[in-house]
C-alpha cells in the first residue's frame, strides 16, 4: 500500500526504512486531488464563491495553489509565502477590502493534523448575513477535506489517478460505507484485479489514487496472504494490510487499513481491530467481479 510509512511484515512490527517512492503518473492540466476536493465542496456547498487552497509543494519549498475553484489552470502557480504557515493554527474570517465578500482563511490539513497549506474561502456579502453560518459552512469543508487527505503527497496526485478507473463501483461504495461506520480509520484501500486482467489496483479508496497498481507490498499480501503493519514516520498513524476475502473465503486481493496512533498504544489490539473490519467487509463481497460492478 505504501502510504508513506516505515515498512513491516509479519505479526512483528520492524522499522526498515522505505528505499524507493511510488511511481505517480504526472497532474494533466492542474488537476490534482485537491482540486478534485475544492470542486466536489463547491457543488455541495452552493453559497460558497470560490475556494483555493495553497501550501508547499511535495518536496520544493514553494507556496504555490494546490486547487481552486477559480480554474485548473491556476494549479502550482507560486502565490506569496503564507505569513502564518509557522503560526499556530488560528482561523480568521472577515469582509473583502471593497466589502463584497466575506472570506474566511483556515488551515489545509491532513487527516492527522499537520498543517499542509491554507484554504481560503469566499462568499457573497450581503445585508443581515448570518456570518455564524458561513462559518458553520467553511468549518465543514475543512472537515470534509482534513477527513480525505493523508498528507502533502496525497494532496497533489492527480486526480483521476487512472482515467480507466471511476468512483461509480460497488468496492468505492463500501469502501464509503465502512469508513462512514469506522471513523476511527484514517484510510481505507480495497485492492483487487479486474475480471479477466492480471493487474491489480486499488478499487475503492478514501483518499483518492483509484486506480493505483499494486506495489510490492501489496503483491505480498495479494499473491501470499501475508499481513504488513506499518508505523508512520511521523509515529502517528498504523497501518494494517490484510488478505481480502470475499464471503466465501476465497483470497480476492488486499485490504490496508490507516488508523491513527498514539505513543503506547497496543499495536496488535489495531491489528485485531483491522481483523474484525476485513471480515466485516467480506461478507458484503460476493466475489470479485462484484467490486468492480457499478454502484
Amino acid at each position: 500500500m505504501k502510504t508513506g510509512l516505515i515498512f513491516a511484515s509479519g505479526a512483528a512490527l520492524l522499522c526498515v526504512a522505505v528505499l524507493a517512492e511510488d511511481d505517480v503518473p504526472p497532474v494533466q492540466g492542474g488537476r490534482t486531488y485537491v482540486q478534485y476536493q475544492v470542486e466536489m465542496a463547491k457543488a455541495r456547498h452552493p453559497e460558497i464563491q470560490s475556494i483555493v487552497v495553497s501550501g508547499l509543494r511535495d518536496k520544493t519549498k514553494d507556496n504555490v495553489i494546490l486547487g481552486s475553484t477559480l480554474g485548473a489552470a491556476a494549479v502550482f502557480r507560486k502565490v506569496p509565502p503564507d505569513p502564518v504557515k509557522d503560526a499556530p493554527i488560528k482561523d480568521t474570517a472577515g469582509p473583502s477590502k471593497d466589502g463584497s465578500q466575506y472570506i474566511v482563511r483556515e488551515a489545509f490539513l491532513s487527516n492527522t493534523d499537520h498543517r499542509l497549506g491554507t484554504t481560503e474561502i469566499r462568499f457573497a456579502r450581503k445585508p443581515g448575513q448570518d456570518t455564524n453560518r458561513l462559518l458553520a459552512i467553511a468549518k465543514s469543508v475543512q472537515s470534509e477535506m482534513r477527513r480525505a487527505t493523508l498528507s502533502a503527497k496525497n494532496a497533489i496526485d492527480p486526480y483521476p489517478y487512472d482515467a480507466a478507473f471511476t468512483d461509480n463501483t460497488y468496492a468505492q461504495a463500501l469502501t464509503e460505507k465502512l469508513t462512514l461506520a469506522h471513523p476511527e480509520l484514517l484510510v481505507m484501500m480495497i485492492h483487487a484485479t479486474p475480471p479477466g486482467k492480471t493487474t491489480n489496483v486499488v478499487i475503492g479508496s478514501n483518499i483518492g489514487r483509484l486506480g493505483k497498481l499494486a506495489d510490492e507490498d501489496d503483491l505480498r499480501v495479494i499473491d501470499k496472504g501475508s499481513t504488513n503493519l506499518e508505523l508512520g514516520a511521523d509515529g502517528d498513524r498504523f497501518e494494517t494490510e490484510l488478505p481480502l476475502n470475499d464471503a466465501s473465503g476465497k483470497r480476492i486481493g488486499a485490504l490496508g487499513l490507516v488508523f491513527a496512533f498514539r505513543a503506547g498504544q497496543d499495536k496488535e489490539a489495531i491489528h485485531a481491530q483491522g481483523r474484525a473490519i476485513r471480515d466485516e467487509l467480506a461478507k458484503q463481497i460476493p466475489n470479485n467481479a462484484a467490486l468492480f460492478a457499478p454502484r
